[in-house]
């Protein structure tokens, strides 16, 4: 029985050792981790990674390339890396091409320590770059490589891989200054330019026979002003009140042409002149305005004299509706066509009445419509302020503010809903990110900051004016620190997930 107590004993104890040298060896690993490298140019991103260098060592480089035209990876073309040190001791290697997309691997060996400067050249049609990485170390020996302590940080570091980068669609940018204007949020709405849009009643009662309108414009179609849009054949009542306008004009025109012959004649007095010469004026005018809508010849080889109401476009535009069919008869006042030219529109906001005296000094304004993720500016398709509104809205509580712009290819419909940005003052230099890095966290704008190759960080943001699609950062981000436009989504989720994607193609 003592004998197998101590046996137990003697098993524990030799298994408390093991332990305590895996610790060990574990700690001495970790504490000569290799380094990692993160550098943006302008054409790619280099992320570097590589153990702790030794003299007389071959080390492997894993070196992932990302191309920053669309942040994909490097699927092709050489690489050639030169380390050179104070010294002019100079190391070249190449590796031809990538062992997996964006990853290439060199292998090298330093003849002797030191630090060393490295020159990374990519070529390939995909991309052609120099890449310079500073302070690359190689030590003699293992023992000199010192041990690091673990630095405590204040930042939770989110792990993304570059593999899960580069599957969705990914992109950063960096904080920089822009010139911003302040705004006043408001909802908005597109509407027609009064003066280019018309509804065209008919002016008479009548019927729209079909064989009368062979040639009657489509939904859609072009119209200059004054084309014929329809024939209305008007009742007997109708027709016979339209000659007898026609024939009072006829009647008293004839009359002052011949008052004219016999005053050249001093038949009659200069009285009897002017009395004629004002009938025939008040006929001419109520013959004129009827004159331009009404065909007093014969209509479709009816051989009569028969008038008939020909409705014409007050406007030029396109034919938007048609309220009537063929064969209908339509009153007086009834709506029969809608017109409208889009060449031109407005943009009304709806300001919320606390912030109307802001508004009163706007210098333009950005928008957003249904269906367009692009933003819109008012300047940039020719367009003003023409006027602010001075009726309250008793519901909603907003005065409107209306713009007039161009409308160019008709991407804007008249009724689209938009969400308007309402500039109202100078412009100032400040630091700002695209307002698409930033997300609402529980009522908090957060961002997330490429700290390096696969490390993000959340910062909470304190935002300022936005302005053409950038947001003022007064703290949380400071200049040159990246943020992800597109995909932060994604990196959101990362950060709820602790398990690393199968299929990871390096080691770390």
């Amino acid at each position: 029985m003592l004998r197998s107590l101590l046996f137990s004993f003697c098993l524990l104890l030799f298994a408390l050792c093991l332990g305590c040298q895996s610790r060990n060896e574990a700690t001495t690993e970790h504490e000569h981790e290799g380094t990692s490298v993160t550098l943006w140019t302008e054409k790619t991103e280099l992320f570097m990674e590589y153990p702790a260098l030794i003299a007389g060592q071959e080390a492997a480089f894993a070196v992932h390339l990302s191309d920053l035209k669309d942040f994909k990876p490097v699927t092709q073309g050489r690489v050639t890396c030169v380390f050179k040190n104070a010294g002019g001791s100079e190391v070249t290697v190449i590796a031809e091409s990538p062992s997996y997309p964006g990853i290439f691997r060199p292998l090298v060996k330093f003849s002797e320590a030191g630090v060393y400067d490295m020159e990374l050249r990519l070529e390939g049609q995909q991309v052609a770059d120099i890449i310079h990485v500073p302070n690359v170390r190689v030590f003699a020996d293992e023992a000199a490589i010192p041990h690091e302590e673990e630095t405590a940080t204040s930042e939770e570091l989110i792990t993304f891989l570059k593999e899960q980068q580069w599957k969705i669609d990914f992109r950063t940018e960096p904080a920089q200054t822009h010139k911003l204007s302040g705004s006043v949020k408001a909802v908005g709405e597109i509407l027609p330019k009064a003066q280019w849009h018309a509804e065209v009643p008919a002016l008479v009662n009548g019927v729209i026979l079909a064989d009368q309108n062979a040639n009657l414009p489509s939904v859609g179609a072009w119209v200059q002003k004054g084309a014929v849009l329809a024939v209305i054949s008007p009742p007997a009542n109708t027709e016979a009140g339209l000659n007898n306008v026609r024939n009072e004009y006829l009647l008293a025109k004839a009359e002052f042409e011949r008052a004219q012959r016999l005053f050249e004649k001093q038949a009659i007095s200069q009285k009897r002149l002017d009395e004629a010469k004002l009938r025939f004026e008040a006929k001419r005018a109520g013959y004129e305005v009827i004159a331009q809508q009404v065909d007093f010849g014969n209509a479709a080889g009816d051989g009569g004299d028969t008038p008939h109401f020909h409705l014409k476009a007050p406007i030029a535009g396109i034919i938007e509706e048609i309220h009537f069919h063929l064969g209908e008869t339509v009153e007086t006042g009834k709506k029969l066509f809608t017109i409208s030219n889009p060449k031109r529109v407005w943009l009304k906001a709806n300001i919320p009445l606390a912030l109307l005296a802001r508004v009163k000094a706007a210098t333009g304004a950005s928008f957003k419509v249904e269906g367009y993720e692009q933003e819109f500016r008012v300047d940039q398709l020719n367009g003003k302020l023409i006027s602010v509104g001075s009726i309250v809205d008793e519901k909603s509580r907003t005065v409107p503010a209306l713009f007039e712009l161009e409308n160019p290819d008709n991407q804007l419909k008249v009724g689209m809903f938009a969400e308007v940005s309402v500039q109202t003052g100078d412009a100032v230099e400040t630091l700002a990110i695209p307002a698409s890095a930033i997300f609402d966290d529980s009522g908090t704008p957060v961002a997330y900051v490429h700290v390096e190759g696969e490390a993000f960080a959340k910062r909470v943001l304190q935002t300022g004016i936005s302005d053409r699609g950038f947001t003022q950062i007064l703290s949380g981000i400071n200049e040159g620190e990246r943020v992800v436009t597109i995909g932060g989504y994604q990196v959101r989720l990362a950060s709820l997930s602790t398990s690393v994607p199968v299929g990871h193609g390096h080691e770390h």
